[in-house]
């Protein structure tokens, strides 16, 4: 299947078209059937409703629908003007839209039309507002569906907290193609349609970091608040569950990866929290616990026991480095500290 020929994308040499191409394990159906897809929004997105805008005419909408971890991603095409209705109902989830082609009017609650036009994204918290969109005959988008549990997982995890729902602007317009929400979802999908890049779960999950914080981030400046700002800050639980892990297991010096798995989080993330909370890398704190452990060994040490064997069962090595480090660490030599009890 041609992706670009059923989406009939009349654009030439734009980036939109990125968001085009063939998706990994997509789905494609065409529905000729109003309730059919009104069946398919509500099962993704809460109560919703699609009708003509206009005269009622036969339709023939071509819709492809892809899974990229928690994320939900859909590009449509109605080929006649059409009307969406999306009721608020708690629980549903955070849509965001970008229309390739086309343009679309919504209004929210009833309020005043807000018109969003080829290469312009848009969010809505359908758990916080109703909205109704008329969309162009020609209109082309693309959509992303985020869940709110993991949004507040990668929230904690990147920012350290977030203001409160109630905070946000539940509809508001992104801008164009040169915001840094647009610059996100083009490294996402140049990963996605990278046919050497095999879809490992850790670049699943480095994508849904990379769309969640820039939505994040994104979405606080258009509603007027600061994810810096040190009220907001808490010490994230990734970073206390690397730090636990670290000390706990710092004798069997666990690599990087590890650490990261089990704070539940990338490698990248994990580096970046540490150095924004705790002012070093994750790196600097484990060789930290390890020559506290080391020196706890040596002090409670038999006077037969040799350092050398007490750095190896740590895991050290080359013990000229080890001992040179010890040294920096704690003004001693390792000797010294065994043979000062």
């Amino acid at each position: 299947m041609n992706m670009n020929n059923d989406l009939r994308l009349t654009i030439q040499n734009s980036p939109l078209r990125t968001f085009a191409k063939p998706l990994c394990g997509e789905q494609s159906f065409t529905a000729s059937d109003w309730d059919e897809l009104s069946a398919w929004g509500s099962e993704r997105a809460g109560a919703v409703t699609f009708s003509p805008s206009g005269k009622i005419e036969k339709l023939q909408s071509k819709i492809q629908v892809a899974q990229v971890g928690r994320i939900g991603i859909s590009r449509t095409r109605y080929d006649m003007g059409i009307r969406i209705n999306a009721e608020q109902v708690s629980g549903s989830p955070v849509v965001v839209t970008t229309n390739l082609q086309g343009h679309a009017i919504t209004s929210a609650n009833g309020g005043a039309d807000v018109a969003e036009g080829a290469g312009e994204s848009a969010i809505v918290d359908l758990s916080k507002i109703s909205t109704e969109t008329n969309m162009s005959a020609d209109n082309v988008q693309l959509g992303l569906i985020f869940p709110h549990q993991m949004l507040d997982e990668i929230g904690l995890s990147w920012f350290g907290n977030v203001p409160d729902r109630e905070a946000w602007n539940p509809r508001i317009g992104f801008g164009g193609v040169d915001t840094c929400w647009h610059a996100s979802l083009l490294y996402a999908f140049h990963l996605l349609n990278d046919e050497n890049r095999t879809l490992t779960p850790r670049n699943v999950r480095h994508i849904e970091e990379t769309l969640a914080s820039n939505l994040l981030r994104s979405w606080a400046v258009r509603s007027g608040l600061d994810l810096d700002a040190k009220q907001h800050c808490i010490t994230p639980h990734s970073i206390r569950n690397a730090e636990s892990y670290m000390v706990e297991y710092a004798a069997e010096a666990p690599t990087l990866s590890e650490i990261a798995n089990v704070a539940g989080v990338s490698v990248r993330t994990l580096n970046m929290n540490f150095r924004k909370f705790r002012g070093c890398t994750p790196g600097q704190f484990l060789r930290e616990q390890r020559l506290l452990k080391a020196r706890q060994e040596l002090l409670a040490a038999d006077p037969e026991e040799k350092v050398s064997e007490i750095a190896a069962r740590l895991g050290y090595i080359h013990m000229g480095e080890f001992a040179k480090t010890y040294r920096l660490r704690f003004g001693e030599k390792p000797s010294d500290t065994l043979l000062s009890k």
